[in-house]
């Protein structure tokens, strides 16, 4: 992996400064926070296929609106999915073999995004302070 490094080091004038008269203020890295993002999403888009999951093996009653809601929001992720493998009745209970697959799917899709992210973007900006008052030295009469 290549990491590159900006570092903040110039004092009002211009001149390089001194490493120990600096603090780190912060380290920021832009490729971080992208695949924070893109784990986010994909992990809500999972766990609601999880939720979804269990509410059709427990034979949930889709008259309820946290269910009808799950279900709505569900079928539009699991649209490229549909009449991949017929689901297992029995009773009430109902398991979807699509929804695991759509599960490994979006899992899959969200691990390869964050590592080309962290492959084009990867990098790590450091913002410095150079501390004054090393500089400072009483006057003498």
């Amino acid at each position: 992996m290549v990491r590159e490094e900006s570092h903040v080091t110039t004092s009002g004038v211009g001149a390089p400064v001194a490493a120990d008269d600096t603090e780190i203020v912060s380290r920021v890295s832009p490729a971080g926070r992208a695949v924070d993002i893109i784990y986010l999403v994909f992990g809500l888009i999972s766990a609601l296929l999880v939720i979804r999951l269990v509410l059709k093996v427990l034979g949930a009653y889709g008259s309820a609106p946290f269910v009808g809601f799950i279900y709505g929001v569900t079928n539009f992720l699991l649209e490229p999915f549909k009449g991949l493998l017929p689901a297992i009745v029995n009773g009430r209970s109902v398991l979807e073999p699509a929804v695991l697959i759509a599960i490994v799917v979006y899992l899959l899709v969200a691990f390869l995004l964050a590592k080309i992210i962290e492959i084009t973007l990867s990098r790590t900006v450091t913002v410095a302070h150079r501390s004054r008052t090393r500089d400072f030295r009483p006057h003498s009469d």
